[in-house]
């Protein structure tokens, strides 16, 4: 359901979050290695959500990527809306142009209660909650190496 652009963008967020505390700001390297991204997409990604007020960044010795502004404060949603934007939860399951509850495609009622139940779990979940979820060690944003 989400791009990969998506996917990198959360997993780099929370990264972020969880070493920006103390004032810290993490490089492109450091992300793109730790999270096992491609360091040139992931440099891409970032400096879109730079542009586009999500996150921030500082240039020369000691800069790098951090929030500028509480993690809290940013949900899941609003990574998914500046990168896909919110098109995947109103298209159509099978490509209908119009598919509505009045004009449904024969998957609609079903779609419709997963694509709902996904936007509130995106609209209620902040980035802090991801990074809580990674500090008590069930949860992860790195893979898992054999």
């Amino acid at each position: 359901m989400l791009s990969k652009t998506t996917e990198y963008a959360l997993r780099a967020i929370v990264y972020i979050a969880l070493h920006n505390e103390g004032g810290h700001k993490v490089g492109i390297k450091e992300v793109a290695q730790e999270l096992d991204l491609p360091q040139p997409f992931t440099a891409k990604i970032l400096q879109d959500l730079v542009r586009k007020g999500v996150i921030a960044s500082l240039k020369g010795p000691g800069g790098g990527f951090y929030l500028h502004k509480p993690a809290s404060e940013l949900t899941i949603l609003d990574v998914v809306r500046n990168i896909d934007g919110l098109e995947a939860f109103k298209k159509c399951g099978m490509g209908m142009k119009e598919c509505s509850g009045t004009h449904p495609c024969p998957l609609h009622n079903d779609i419709v209660v997963y694509r709902d139940h996904l936007l509130k779990v995106f609209r209620s979940k902040s980035i802090q909650d991801l990074v809580d979820s990674v500090k008590t060690g069930k949860f992860f944003i790195t893979n898992a190496h054999e």
